[in-house]
């Protein structure tokens, strides 16, 4: 996808607008992939613990499994960045009169 394809999509933009926008979209991926890979690397950690491990932390080996085993976007909504999906985006249609 070339860089006018996406700076079309969003109206009113510049260029330099349209791959800040761009920059900022897949900083949040990142960001959200990072956070992703760290809760799994925890998850797959809770499997190394003995029983008395997790009593000491309050979670029962049943439930130990059951953590590590989530899917790998299934993270808690604490540690979600804002607009991770950016499914609420800014508005495209600026409301300020082109001039």
């Amino acid at each position: 996808m070339s860089v006018e394809t996406l700076t079309s999509r969003r109206p009113f933009l510049t260029r330099a607008q349209g791959i800040g926008a761009l920059a900022q979209d897949l900083s949040r991926y990142v960001s959200y992939f990072l956070i992703c890979l760290s809760v799994a690397r925890q998850r797959r950690r809770l499997l190394t613990l003995d029983e008395k491990a997790l009593k000491d932390i309050g979670v029962s080996s049943v439930d130990a499994f059951r953590e590590a085993n989530r899917s790998f976007w299934d993270i808690p909504e604490d540690l979600k960045p804002h607009n991770p999906t950016g499914l609420e985006r800014r508005n495209p249609f600026p409301t300020h009169a082109r001039g």
